[in-house]
């Protein structure tokens, strides 16, 4: 038991010891609230576009400024001065594999991308250095490619700079830089169409049967690059032997005969097509639609 005596002194030495405590705990609590990160939004937003063209991947990663009231072009982007395209950090490109870009070859590889706008002209430039942090690091002599493309005035105002991959057809697309009422458009193209028609005309003349999966899909590619019809008619029928069911097949083979001339056997098919939908309880009509185009087209 405490004595009575000691009592004064011991609640003395408490009270003296608290701060020696509590001192270095406020002052700790104080910093980790002023280092507590606050993020806020980018003025300029970050994007990443990716897009498949053929058997390509193709990937954008840029920053997109907006227009708030400005002039653009000629104003806030000068003409004639080399541009980073984009805001916050030079814009990168990649290719998974071998493109053709406004023309010019270009091998798989990731790249800086730069221009240098004028009113009447751009010049792109596809730099090897893809490390390249601003335009003051840029250097010419590491230029993979340099390309002119002709800007066009656009009805609307695009308030986001915005580069995009449009027209996606086959082994093709159209790099666009939009802004303002600006569009820049640059023909990219890959070599995947003359690659895949390489190893279908081997399969053509081989005395093994495609599998009807692949010789659907050999059919429809021969079909949408305008190749051998005949022998995408041959390829159409070997996928139905084993899917006599299958509505966009038999769809398909009434489009290749279409395009043969085949009138005929064209509606036989499309009609085909609509007898297997219209067996299902909820039947597509939109593909029903398009079968029935075909017939009208023939008649």
């Amino acid at each position: 038991m405490i004595q009575s005596s000691r009592l004064p002194s011991l609640l003395l030495s408490a009270l003296f010891a608290l701060p020696f405590f509590a001192g270095p705990l406020l002052p700790g609590s104080l910093r980790a609230a002023e280092e507590k990160k606050i993020e806020f939004p980018a003025a300029s937003q970050h994007s990443v576009v990716k897009q498949r063209v053929g058997l390509t991947d193709v990937e954008v990663d840029y920053s997109r400024p907006n227009k708030n009231d400005r002039e653009i072009f000629g104003g806030l982007v000068p003409y004639g001065k080399l541009w980073r395209t984009g805001a916050n950090a030079v814009t990168k490109i990649k290719f998974s594999d071998a493109v053709t870009l406004g023309g010019k070859e270009i091998p798989a590889g990731e790249y800086a991308l730069f221009t240098i706008p004028t009113a009447n002209e751009w010049t792109i430039i596809i730099s090897k250095d893809a490390k390249v942090q601003s335009t003051a690091d840029y250097k010419q002599e590491n230029d993979a490619v340099r390309l002119t493309a002709k800007p066009e005035p656009i009805p609307v105002t695009i308030e986001t700079f915005t580069i995009a991959l449009a027209d996606v057809k086959g082994a093709s697309a159209t790099l666009n830089f939009l802004w303002d009422k600006t569009r820049v458009p640059v023909k990219l193209t890959t070599d995947d169409v003359e690659q895949v028609s390489k190893q279908l005309d081997a399969a053509a003349s081989a005395t093994t049967p495609l599998d009807p999966r692949t010789a659907y899909q050999a059919a429809a590619f021969y079909y949408d690059n305008n190749k051998d019809m005949k022998q995408a008619a041959k390829w159409i029928d070997q996928a139905l032997e084993k899917n006599p069911d299958a509505y966009f097949m038999h769809y398909k083979k009434a489009q290749i005969q279409a395009k043969l001339g085949n009138k005929k056997e064209a509606t036989a098919s499309a009609q085909k097509t609509i007898d297997i939908l219209k067996k299902d309880k909820a039947p597509d009509e939109s593909a029903i639609k398009n079968a029935q185009q075909i017939i009208d087209s023939s008649k």
